[in-house]
């Protein structure tokens, strides 16, 4: 400030001795002119008000650079912020494994001729079976055995007694109820020799019904029929014990076994490395005989041992008892199922239905069916007629070990597996935290 001053007083001096030194009244020199005294003035104001403002200036600090003021610093949370960290959203998904069920059902033997033949003539192959369609069509697999190729071919075998060749027009009945397995390994296949039986098996190919237990030679009749189903494949093999001259070698036959039947249980076991099931139909016991053998319950546990799943017999032309052998089943003779008779025994029949896990027992229902006396076609029994049938089955199913439980007008065995097991996995699903400003 003291050079501030000091500098406006030098300032002051010049102005002053400046002017004095010009004299007002000087000969030999012209006067100064009003506007030079004007323009003195004026510089003098401005040199002391540039002097005020230094002055000023010094004082108060004025003119210094504006720093704005500083905002809020970010930091931590404090008292007055809450952050809110909702709990982590957790989800179960639940996956439930059904373990594979087989669905299937059965019948006994079906014949073509005879009665049977007439009222097809009349009637068509679809009336055949209209009344057991609705228990028959939607298994898995849905079988019949064959009595007689589907033919109008071949020569009539004359050394024999009884001789079946149905009318293709029983084709059309297997196909209207479902039925898509039959075996044709029986005492009655050759009847009309192998023009008719390879007539047969190409109709039966044509309509995609599977069949098993004849063929070209020895291998071809004991291949199984492998049949691919929403349960897996299962590979049926069928096998007659009855009419040895039928047997195939190396010329056309049945699959025939006797004595001790190793071949089959080989060929049992062998299939049970290839499919996910095994079915066997057994051509086999006494012919009017409700009785069990002993030879069938020996050969039936074996096939069982060698690793089949169902073993459905047929032949005797009456029912026979049911058996679960180490949780599989064994039904020694479901009667017939389509043939004329002369005996109420012969009348009596049933429709099998069961389902069959991979693992663990099977369960299923029994249908009573009676075949007409005058053509000896199915129909579904009630009341005092399905008494007396399913009162029949479960007296001999019971001396087999096998009790059969009375619901109405059927018998069941065996109870669903239990709930299918359950796999739970938990996924946690994090959320992002949620703060709140408390002002």
């Amino acid at each position: 400030m003291l050079a501030c001053v000091s500098s406006l007083d030098r300032t002051h001096s010049a102005i002053i001795l400046t002017t004095m030194a010009t004299p007002k009244n000087n000969r030999g020199r012209k006067r100064a002119p009003r506007a030079f005294v004007l323009a003195v003035v004026a510089l003098w104001v401005v040199a002391v008000a540039l002097a005020g403002y230094a002055i000023w200036h010094s004082l108060t600090g004025a003119g210094a650079a504006t720093v704005p003021a500083p905002g809020p610093v970010a930091s931590a949370p404090s008292d007055d912020v809450t952050t809110t960290l909702p709990p982590t959203t957790t989800e179960a998904t639940t996956t439930t494994t059904l373990a594979p069920v087989l669905t299937v059902a059965a019948g006994g033997d079906v014949l073509g001729d005879r009665k049977v033949g007439t009222f097809m003539d009349a009637n068509g192959g679809a009336a055949v079976f209209a009344g057991v369609k609705p228990y028959m069509e939607g298994a898995d697999l849905a079988f019949v055995n064959l009595e007689g190729p589907i033919s109008d071919q071949g020569h009539r075998n004359t050394r024999k007694q009884f001789t079946f060749r149905a009318r293709p027009a029983l084709l059309d009945g297997l196909v209207s109820a479902g039925i898509n397995m039959v075996s044709l390994a029986n005492n009655h296949s050759l009847d009309y020799g192998w023009g008719a039986l390879s007539d047969c098996i190409a109709r039966l190919d044509a309509a995609g019904v599977s069949h098993a237990g004849t063929g070209a030679d020895a291998p071809g009749a004991a291949a199984p029929a492998m049949l691919q189903t929403p349960a897996g494949t299962v590979a049926f093999i069928a096998v007659s014990e009855i009419t040895a001259s039928f047997a195939a070698g190396s010329h056309p036959g049945t699959y025939y076994t006797s004595g001790s039947n190793d071949g089959l249980v080989a060929n049992v076991s062998a299939a049970a490395q290839q499919a996910d099931f095994v079915i066997v139909s057994l051509h086999w016991g006494k012919e009017y005989h409700p009785e069990v053998t002993s030879h069938q319950v020996s050969l039936g546990h074996r096939l069982i041992d060698a690793g089949a799943d169902l073993v459905l017999g047929h032949h005797p032309h009456v029912i026979e008892g049911m058996e679960v052998y180490k949780g599989r089943l064994i039904v020694y003779s479901m009667g017939d199922f389509v043939f004329d008779h002369y005996s109420r025994a012969t009348g009596e029949a049933f429709v099998l239905q069961v389902t069959m896990p991979q693992d663990g027992p099977p369960w299923g229902t029994i249908t009573p069916v009676y075949l007409t006396d005058s053509h000896g076609i199915p129909a579904v029994v009630t009341g005092s007629e399905a008494n007396r049938i399913l009162s029949r089955l479960t007296s001999l199913s019971a001396a087999l070990g096998l009790q059969l439980n009375r619901e109405g007008d059927t018998a069941t065995f065996g109870s669903p597996t239990p709930a299918p097991d359950t796999v739970t996995s938990t996924t946690s699903v994090p959320v992002s935290p949620t703060t709140t400003l408390t002002p």
